[in-house]
């Protein structure tokens, strides 16, 4: 029973240091090629809600978001690859 414990807690800090250094790492590496380095077109859509509890849709304008070419989130922007993929952003207002 010791050992299995023993064995569980291991896994769990390994993967947390690991999940660690991989964050550092991305952040060191955004920081040394700069700043946000994209803007892109992103189009937004709002969802509201009606007085019979029924979703309207509209469509917003395109707006330009900045991005930051690295594998997680930094400095409050979102990563390139992920704002590629996700150019239509979903507006909730209710």
């Amino acid at each position: 029973m010791r050992s299995v414990r023993k064995t569980l807690v291991w896994v769990v800090l390994t993967v947390a240091a690991v999940t660690a250094l991989i964050y550092i790492a991305d952040d060191l590496w955004a920081r040394s090629h700069g700043r946000p380095v994209e803007q892109m077109e992103v189009d937004s859509y709002y969802v509201a809600m009606n007085h019979w509890n029924q979703l309207e849709y509209s469509i917003g304008k395109p707006t330009m978001q900045t991005c930051i070419d690295a594998l997680l989130p930094h400095f409050g922007y979102v990563p390139c690859w992920y704002l590629r993929r996700h150019t239509l952003q979903r507006v909730k207002t209710y």
